[in-house]
């Protein structure tokens, strides 16, 4: 009986520590388009750099949090970030296949870029691009193709590790 909470808690933990890694991965790969390769991030980039941070948050405390009530809580607000990073892919993704349809310059541009973080970490957080400018594929697939992907496999893990008992 102590085995099979031993592995639980493994395989909780691996989870989080993959979410963890791959989340960090994924911010590090933005910024790197970003600063690099000169890709200004869009409203829509934005948000999907959100959901991986909160992801790679959540993850890093239900690494280290001992209350299971607590974990089960990171896991489902992990989750619920990386939803919303894949509606803001998936638009994104719309967006590109019609370039006649902008996404930055509005609301939600204006919000995002008031918004303490982007005052904070500017070079982060800041949004400046539109989604509808050309970006040249990665492996084939566009860059909020992959993201979604990522958003995808990650809330697959938390949602593994949210049905350890």
């Amino acid at each position: 009986m102590r085995i099979a909470i031993k592995n639980s808690r493994i395989s909780e933990s691996i989870c989080y520590l993959l979410v963890l890694a791959a989340a960090t991965v994924s911010v590090a790969a933005a910024l790197y388009m970003q600063h690099v390769e000169g890709l200004q991030p869009c409203t829509m980039c934005i948000i999907q750099r959100y959901a991986f941070v909160v992801l790679a948050f959540c993850a890093l405390l239900g690494l280290i949090m001992p209350f299971r009530p607590i974990r089960v809580l990171l896991s489902a607000l992990g989750m619920l970030a990386a939803v919303g990073g894949m509606v803001a892919a998936i638009r994104n993704l719309w967006v590109m296949a019609h370039p006649e349809i902008l996404c930055g310059r509005d609301p939600i541009e204006i919000f995002l870029n008031t918004l303490p973080t982007a005052q904070w970490f500017p070079k982060v957080f800041l949004s400046l691009g539109l989604c509808s400018d050309p970006i040249p594929p990665l492996f084939g697939l566009a860059l909020p193709a992959w993201s979604l992907i990522g958003l995808i496999v990650l809330a697959a893990l938390l949602g593994i590790a949210f049905r350890q008992r």
